[in-house]
């Protein structure tokens, strides 16, 4: 069950005295999940808040086709949700759903609304706490989702890395290929134009063929090094996207509902004026039948 200890590492609770939070102990109710089963929908009414006992639920933003879902966070052991249901009678702005089963604690707007009523210092001192973390959270929605997939990755670099990284880079460039076409020119000239010195590895160059088949094999893994650091970034650089384009389709789709809201306050208005209009013309007067 809750205890006061717990009550007190909720943000919304812990500024509170400890003669309340042992009032509020008494006002949970404990409540039982099986694996899969939903807890609450997005839109539907909110009417309490939950706090993880055992197992852990997800919680999920429905999207459109093909996504359908999106998984926002999951809360485990000790993880509290739906305190917004506690002030307001709002609907649900996710999906709860337990991802095996869960044992989790409830409290009741109604309950949670009494035990307000009786202390009001306790519901200003709880409304300071929660317009903090709404604060918080359009802080964090208003931010930019994007970030820079380089700057991600050069942050995690080690010196390794970094050498493997310009390894590859001049292994890969035309002054790696006339630098090293150069050191082959030379090389062969002079074991093989023998009035210059001796020769020092004739033909068929066994020394050179040592000395290339030893930088190959340790070109080889540097490179691959090299490429998986590039596939790491393309997939960094996927999730990024992705996020963006998720918070770029939930702007949309709050943007959409904005602009209905508008027209139908618009619409409203109109056929007010419109029935105001009408009640303040003079009725048309009947004209007389001629015999």
């Amino acid at each position: 069950m809750i205890s006061k200890t717990f009550l007190s590492k909720i943000p919304i609770f812990k500024f509170l005295p400890e003669e309340d939070h042992l009032s509020l102990v008494s006002l949970w109710k404990v409540k039982t999940l099986k694996a899969g089963e939903v807890l609450f929908r997005k839109g539907d009414p909110g009417s309490a808040m939950y706090v993880v006992e055992e197992g852990e639920i997800e919680i999920l933003l429905p999207v459109d086709p093909p996504v359908n879902e999106v998984q926002l966070s999951v809360l485990k052991e000790g993880e509290f949700f739906g305190e917004l249901s506690l002030f307001a009678d709002t609907p649900r702005t996710a999906t709860a759903r337990a991802l095996e089963e869960t044992r989790m604690v409830e409290m009741q707007r109604g309950d949670f609304i009494t035990f307000v009523m009786e202390r009001p210092s306790v519901g200003i001192s709880m409304l300071s706490e929660m317009a903090k973390r709404l604060q918080l959270t359009n802080d964090l929605i208003t931010s930019l989702a994007s970030k820079n997939p380089n700057e991600e990755i050069e942050e995690d670099l080690s010196m390794g890395d970094r050498v493997s990284d310009k390894i590859a880079e001049f292994g890969g460039s035309w002054p790696f290929i006339f630098s090293f076409g150069g050191f082959m020119f030379i090389w062969i000239t002079l074991n093989t134009v023998q009035a210059v010195s001796q020769p020092f590895d004739e033909y068929p160059f066994i020394l050179l063929n040592l000395m290339l088949s030893t930088v190959a094999a340790l070109q080889a893994p540097v490179i691959m090094m090299s490429q998986n650091r590039a596939q790491k970034k393309d997939r960094l650089k996927a999730d990024l996207d992705y996020q963006v384009n998720v918070k770029s389709e939930l702007m949309l789709q709050q943007l959409h509902k904005k602009i209905d809201h508008l027209l139908e306050e618009d619409i409203l208005h109109l056929k007010r004026d419109l029935d105001a209009l009408k009640a303040a013309a003079p009725a048309p007067k009947k004209r007389a039948k001629k015999r």
